[in-house]
């Protein structure tokens, strides 16, 4: 019987190679695929779901929601009681009068079900869905849900969002703010009425850069 060939150095090293390159190629396809299916939500990784359709009691109720900055010291927060059908583009703009932000930076929201953000907000980098197809009902169904809402990517200011109560809405009752450390609570309308003077985050002055 004729003996087997011995693979020469070279021979050995390039059958080496390919099992390598087949093998780290089918890694790497676990590995997109495996990410592909997850999403980042205030810096941790959590199993994408799928965008639930908008609860038919979301047009009657209410989310009250404490959205507090992260990592700020002293704490700075905000008590919303925010319409729970209200689109996510328009919770933008809640939390831009709520905080005394003024819109002149990117922003998205990272949910359970992806990361949602405007459409004219294109930063080559991330891929957002349009934040006008959500509800915040539908990325926070629930009592104790999390949303982050992201505002300038350059100094990441992080909102953290936390459903406190889903509860049954008053009768042409406007979008409510509490100021932090409790206080007189101010109201201001969905539309996006302007803060007053009064209405100030901790540590923010009249001299405070606007953002």
């Amino acid at each position: 019987m004729p003996e087997e060939p011995t693979p020469t150095p070279e021979e050995f090293g390039l059958t080496l190679s390919q099992l390598e390159e087949a093998v780290g190629g089918a890694f790497m396809r676990q590995i997109l695929d495996r990410l592909s299916q997850q999403t980042y939500v205030g810096g941790k990784r959590v199993a994408v779901q799928e965008l639930p359709s908008l609860p038919k009691q979301a047009a009657t109720t209410v989310h009250r929601v404490k959205v507090s900055l992260h990592g700020a010291r002293p704490p700075i927060w905000r008590r919303i009681e925010i319409p729970s059908a209200m689109r996510l583009d328009l919770v933008h703009a809640v939390i831009q009068v709520a905080f005394y932000w003024h819109g002149l930076h990117l922003h998205a929201f990272e949910t359970a079900c992806g990361e949602f953000g405007s459409v004219d907000d294109d930063d080559d980098w991330a891929e957002r869905k349009d934040e006008t197809t959500a509800a915040l009902a539908q990325v926070a169904a629930a009592e104790k849900a999390k949303v982050v809402y992201v505002y300038d990517f350059g100094d990441d200011w992080r909102h953290d969002i936390m459903v406190e109560k889903i509860a049954p809405a008053e009768p042409g009752s406007p979008t409510r703010v509490a100021p932090a450390g409790g206080g007189r609570r101010h109201r201001r309308t969905a539309a996006g009425s302007g803060p007053s003077t009064s209405f100030r985050p901790h540590g923010m002055t009249p001299s405070t850069p606007v953002r």
